[in-house]
């Protein structure tokens, strides 16, 4: 088939390209690997004939069909970087009117196809070659993307060019450390991309008052998600970076935005989930201080968006057993952040997953309120999400250990405070005052039978100790430590006392706990002399 489209080409016949081109179009619609055209160097070959016909006048009615063929063989990435030229990209930036700013917004019915099919190639080459990532980011690609979205409600643009506009805008901020500067600081791309999120926000709003469930929730939802991942790579905050001042007033309106979009997906279901997640993403990259922002009611609901944020993370807790890390440490990060900078923000959060205890009779991870699946993370393998889970938890009981206690069970947070040695203290003076943790009547009855280890009521259990002698007693415990010292040898557990810096320390010997036994044992028979002398 290749030889005939080069003989059609040659006899300037289009029509009849056109049509072969369609046939491989068609057979090829769900292949993403070309191996057998690699074999005999088809690949190519169809490759360069493509882009020539791109670039013949009197070829203009098959673009489409020869930028589809293109954008099917750029799904495989075998060797693209080695077949793609700078002209390949040009060509491609010229279909897709993103050349010069004067040509950028000229968009017709006629031509908006072959803008479309030419953004799409461009994607598809910008994910899978450095080539096409260099050479659209030293021309003038987002110069152009920028002014054309600057003109999306004004020239009343299609959607299909807004979605790929903004896909190609998202891939280039990912894969390109400088563009994000030259976007954010000479093309003021935030406050463009914003200014369009915020002109979707209000078609949604005004759709969804008016009952009318439309295309346009679902259009709005996918271009809100792609404008929201490229905002999160726009505001990406280096290590050791601080945001600059000016900056402030860009962060509080973009936050205002984010907390009408959370609020507007509990009216709009397919708002919902998507929108919150990569809103939340975005989150992560605020400043702190600026997350009270979430905190002020919406001007046209009073829903809170904080709260949306906790359900959203209720949702992903609820629907597997083994979240991942990926899954839910952006949210559990965003709410880290808040409480601790912010003492209403974390106050708000504290009666969302900590409130006044009233189950004392089951374990802290038993149930299904957030503070039960939360715990449930407490020891599992994962030590990322993990350590997460316990540093918020940690916080919102104010960085106080007994608190963290009486939330989570000792067994729970052991890790967390022997990580940070916290074994041998109670308590962190660097907040506020306790006025916010009082005890429910439930806690108070059963206070005093509450087991710390696991956080819960444990009916009262015979001594075994109560009918043996001092003597018996230090036989049973010498036979504990024989035990042990065996798993200590075969390497199944490693002893440890806690040290002066309330972190556990491996012990060299197991009779480094028998003869601290022993004195113990020893301070109690002394103290049973005493006690009869005095008798």
């Amino acid at each position: 088939m290749l030889s005939e489209i080069n003989a059609a080409i040659k006899q300037n016949n289009f029509q009849q390209v056109k049509i072969l081109v369609e046939a491989i179009n068609e057979e090829h619609k769900n292949t993403f690997n070309f191996n057998s055209f690699h074999a005999n160097n088809t690949f190519k070959e169809l490759w360069e004939c493509m882009f020539l016909c791109l670039t013949v006048d009197s070829s203009k009615s098959i673009y489409k069909q020869c930028l589809t063929c293109i954008r099917l063989l750029s799904r495989d990435k075998t060797h693209l970087n080695e077949i793609i030229t700078e002209n390949h990209v040009n060509i491609l930036l010229q279909c897709a009117n993103l050349v010069e700013d004067s040509l950028c917004i000229l968009i017709t019915t006629e031509n908006t196809d072959v803008i479309v099919e030419g953004l799409k190639c461009l994607c598809n080459i910008v994910y899978n070659c450095n080539v096409a990532q260099e050479v659209c980011c030293s021309n003038k690609t987002v110069d152009c993307i920028i002014l054309r979205l600057r003109t999306y409600f004004e020239q009343n643009i299609p959607y299909v060019i807004k979605y790929f506009d903004i896909k190609l805008l998202f891939l280039l901020t990912a894969f390109n450390k400088n563009i994000r500067i030259k976007i954010t600081k000479e093309l003021h791309g935030l406050t463009y991309l914003m200014e369009v999120l915020d002109n979707i926000l209000r078609e949604t709003i005004e759709d969804a008052s008016k009952n009318n469930p439309s295309n346009l929730q679902e259009e709005n939802v996918s271009l809100s998600c792609e404008i929201l991942k490229t905002l999160f790579n726009l505001t990406v905050i280096p290590n050791n970076e601080t945001p600059e001042e000016d900056d402030y007033s860009i962060w509080i309106r973009l936050i205002s935005i984010l907390r009408d979009l959370l609020v507007t997906s509990t009216f709009v279901p397919s708002f919902q989930d998507n929108i919150v997640c990569n809103v939340v993403n975005l989150l992560t990259n605020v400043p702190p201080t600026c997350l009270d922002q979430l905190l002020i009611k919406s001007h046209w609901c009073d829903v809170d968006a904080l709260k949306v944020i906790l359900n959203f993370l209720d949702d992903r807790l609820s629907n597997t057993e083994n979240p991942l890390y990926e899954n839910i440490s952006p949210v559990l990060m965003v709410l880290l952040k808040g409480s601790r900078s912010i003492a209403k923000f974390r106050c708000e959060v504290r009666q969302q997953i900590l409130p006044p205890l009233k189950d004392v009779i089951n374990r802290p991870e038993q149930g299904n309120t957030l503070r039960n699946k939360l715990c449930r993370l407490l020891t599992i393998p994962n030590v990322s999400l993990r350590d997460l889970v316990a540093e918020l938890l940690f916080v919102l009981c104010k960085e106080n250990v007994g608190r963290m206690i009486k939330y989570t069970g000792f067994g729970n947070a052991a890790g967390l405070f022997a990580n940070r040695g916290l074994l041998c203290k109670t308590s962190n003076p660097d907040y506020s005052s306790d006025s916010e943790d009082s005890d429910t009547e439930e806690y108070l009855r059963y206070k005093d039978q509450i087991n710390p280890v696991l956080g819960c009521y444990e009916p009262p259990k015979p001594n075994p100790f109560e009918c043996m002698s001092v003597e018996q007693q230090e036989h049973e415990v010498m036979q504990l430590v024989s035990k042990m010292d065996k798993l200590t040898r075969e390497g199944v557990i490693q002893p440890c006392k806690i040290g002066d810096d309330g972190r556990p320390q491996p012990i060299e010997h197991v009779l480094q706990l028998q003869e601290e036994l022993m004195n113990h044992f020893s301070n109690i028979k002394n103290k049973d002399g005493l006690d009869d002398e005095s008798n």
